[in-house]
Order: structure tokens, then C-alpha cells, then sequence
């Protein structure tokens, strides 16, 4: 049994190898705590191996490790961090970095390329910043509204950007899962960085492709509601997504993770103070200055 429920935190995670593969090459990874000051975090990950061009399990894996030891012993420093952004920024990218680093010299000694997707969400005083490199996606939910915060690196949504292909042909096209991003095929990375604001009680939505791929953006949003006011819990609610994917005869993994903040008992000028606290980057350096100063 997984426990689906934590005191700051409700969250789900299931996961299925899908009707025709015999491996799974999906990993998701979930660590909450509280820093030194009593705020309660959340760290989501998911990742995809690249099956078919080499082990995508061994390099989900490798992936996995390499942030497990980032959050044993680089993430309680920054959360010590006065600008935490920044710095939470520069430190992910040198974890994906070495992650890239070391798929590669894995690829280069077994003769075969060893790549993966990796997507990171990290959530904190209403804030929350996400990193991504692959096709792995991170969807939002509030007020019976899904936003997908994430961009697929994958070359089916370039063409979409492009107005060459419309996202229903994307995803039915033979080539939907040629990645232009991903870990462990080339030196140079392109992630993606985003941050922002939640709501309290709002829901965030990881997945692999293995659900995208048979339930649309509409009937995504659709099937939340639906269960938004049910008496199941994010643990039931992450298996019944991955069985409605089976039900469509799902052909490739599938991960779902969900992740719901709950309530603070916070006033609303501590929640504006909070928020300043962490938008500050937005503004000019003297403005900055001066706020340094009067925090």
C-alpha cells in the first residue's frame, strides 16, 4: 500500500508498462519535507527512458540516482538560499548537466545510446518552479480549469507551434515520438524553466506520453472534474487515469503522478509578503535593493 495522504500534502502515483511492452521504462520519484523555517516542499519527478535506440530503463535509473543524491545533498542548502530561484535554476541545470554527462559515457561504453526524459517540479509557499527536457508533461488544475505548464520537446509539437499539423493529428501521427530534446544524445541541452503561483487545494498533474497519448487535453480536464467533488482519494484517482488509458489500449508505458497542496492557515498579508518574497527577481535591482533592505 502507498500512503496517499501527508499533513501538508495529498498525492497519488500509479504506473502501468501498458498492453504491448514488457518493460517499463517510466520512474516518478515524490519527496516532500519541511525546510528549517516549518514551510512544507514538495519535490515531483518523472522520467521516460528512451526504449528502442538503447536501455531506457537503465538510463531512467541512472537518472533517478543522480537526483536522489541532488536532493539528499544539494537541495537543503538552497532551501537556506535567501533568492532561491536563482539558485534552485543553476543548480538543476548543473544536475541535468552531469545526468547528460554521465547517460552519455554510459551510451559511448555499452555501444548504444542511453537517454531519457526528466521533468522536476518543485513546490514551496505558493510557489512553485519546474525544469523539463523531454515529452514528460506537467499539467495544472484550478478552478476546473487544466493548463498544461509545460512544452514538448518532441518534433509532432514543433509542427503544431509551426501551424503545420493540428494537435489531433500530432497525436496520431506515426512520428509523435521522436524526441528533439531528451538526456544522453547530444551535449547541448535546451531545458525548459517556468514559475509561478498555486493556489492552495489546486492540483498538479505529472505524466509520462503513455496517457497523453490516449486521453486528450479535454478529456484530461473532463475526468478531474468529474472527480474533483468524489470521495476518492489522489491514490485512486492516479490508478483510474492509467486504467482509462488502458481502456484505450494503451501501447506505451504510463505514469501518473498527482500532487495537491492543501490549505495554509495563512492571512492575506502574509500571503502577499510571501509571494513578494519570491517574485522579487521580476523587478528592477534598485527596487530590489530596497526590499532587501526592509525584509
Amino acid at each position: 500500500m502507498r500512503t496517499t495522504f501527508a499533513v501538508h500534502w495529498h498525492y497519488g502515483i500509479a504506473t502501468h508498462s501498458g498492453w504491448f511492452r514488457m518493460m517499463n521504462d517510466d520512474r516518478s520519484l515524490l519527496r516532500i519535507g519541511t525546510t528549517e523555517q516549518g514551510d512544507p516542499y514538495a519535490v515531483a519527478v518523472i522520467a521516460d527512458g528512451v526504449g528502442g535506440i538503447g536501455d531506457g530503463s537503465r538510463a531512467s535509473d541512472a537518472a533517478m540516482d543522480h537526483v536522489r543524491h541532488w536532493l539528499d545533498n544539494q537541495l537543503p542548502k538552497l532551501l537556506k538560499t535567501a533568492r532561491l530561484r536563482g539558485a534552485f535554476i543553476q543548480s538543476t541545470k548543473k544536475l541535468l548537466h552531469e545526468i547528460n554527462v554521465s547517460l552519455l559515457e554510459m551510451g559511448n561504453h555499452a555501444g548504444s545510446q542511453m537517454s531519457t526524459t526528466l521533468t522536476l517540479l518543485f513546490l514551496l509557499n505558493e510557489t512553485y518552479i519546474l525544469c523539463h527536457i523531454g515529452d514528460c508533461r506537467v499539467y495544472y488544475f484550478h478552478r476546473q480549469r487544466l493548463k498544461q505548464l509545460t512544452k514538448d520537446h518532441s518534433w509532432v509539437a514543433e509542427q503544431v507551434r509551426k501551424r503545420k499539423m493540428t494537435p489531433k493529428q500530432a497525436r496520431k501521427h506515426p512520428h509523435r515520438h521522436v524526441l528533439l530534446q531528451c538526456l544522453g544524445v547530444q551535449k547541448e541541452l535546451n531545458i525548459q524553466y517556468r514559475s509561478g503561483f498555486y493556489s492552495p487545494n489546486s492540483l498538479f498533474l505529472l505524466c509520462t506520453d503513455g496517457l497523453y497519448d490516449r486521453m486528450s487535453h479535454s478529456k484530461i480536464e473532463y475526468f478531474l472534474k468529474d472527480n474533483e467533488s468524489s470521495e476518492l482519494n489522489l491514490q485512486q484517482v492516479s490508478d483510474l487515469l492509467v486504467d482509462k488509458a488502458l481502456d484505450q489500449r494503451a501501447n506505451d508505458n504510463i505514469s501518473v503522478l498527482l500532487l495537491s497542496p492543501l490549505n495554509r492557515p495563512l492571512t492575506l498579508l502574509q500571503r502577499i509578503r510571501d509571494r513578494l518574497k519570491h517574485c522579487d527577481y521580476l523587478f528592477p535591482a534598485d527596487w530590489r535593493k530596497w526590499y532587501n533592505k526592509r525584509s
